[in-house]
């Protein structure tokens, strides 16, 4: 697993010349509005996963697809617990009336359902919660965490932190987002309060605007 930003760098660079990213880019003309590049990363970080890995806001599952796809291809074991709101979402390309809907039909198709514990419901519902915390007590302690959620990083850090492993990866989307100037203004200020707390550190930026980083 890359432990700086020129080794995730570099990790990127090499997935763009490897047959594997033509799938990625499929992912992201059907499924995802992540960046190819973002998900061949979360690809690479299923594919060394030696623990379970925690998402929030998997939309239709075109990161989650990424990450089973990884683990299943890697060989590995560990499984993805990924919670969703669920609701309708009228986007000009990726357009769905019951997102809970399309996502349990994507992560079919794709093979990869037996691989996820799908939580449906906001990721602060104390019953939300108590379902991560029955998973981490069963499969143990997460080693990557992926937020792509309304931008409230902390909330959601603060709830989970202690589900995760030392050192656990972090990814969080819309650090840059044009089209969602509140949501990025808010996920960028608290990471960076979390960055001068010294609780995560980065290693930059990829895609369209994903932040890659890891808890300190």
């Amino acid at each position: 697993m890359p432990k700086t930003a020129f080794e995730l760098s570099l990790t990127a660079t090499q997935y763009r010349s490897d047959a594997l990213y033509a799938s990625f880019a499929e992912l992201n003309s059907y499924i995802s509005m992540l960046h190819s590049d973002v998900l061949a990363l979360l690809y690479h970080y299923g594919a060394h996963a030696e623990q379970p890995i925690l998402e929030i806001g998997p939309y239709i599952g075109g990161s989650t697809i990424a990450l089973v796809r990884g683990i299943l291809e890697g060989g590995l074991s560990a499984r993805v617990t990924s919670v969703e709101l669920g609701g309708e979402y009228r986007h000009p390309t990726y357009v769905t009336t019951d997102i809970v809907e399309s996502l349990r039909a994507n992560l079919k198709n794709y093979g990869v359902d037996v691989q996820v514990n799908l939580i449906v419901g906001h990721s602060r519902d104390p019953s939300v919660v108590d379902a991560v915390e029955e998973v981490f007590q069963r499969e143990g302690s997460f080693g990557c965490f992926v937020i792509d959620s309304d931008g409230q990083v902390q909330e959601d850090i603060a709830l989970y932190k202690r589900f995760l492993s030392p050192r656990c990866y972090l990814v969080v989307d819309d650090y840059y987002a044009p089209g969602a100037p509140g949501k990025e203004a808010t996920t960028r200020s608290q990471l960076a309060v979390l960055e001068q707390q010294h609780v995560i550190e980065s290693f930059g930026v990829h895609g369209w605007g994903t932040w890659f980083g890891r808890f300190i």
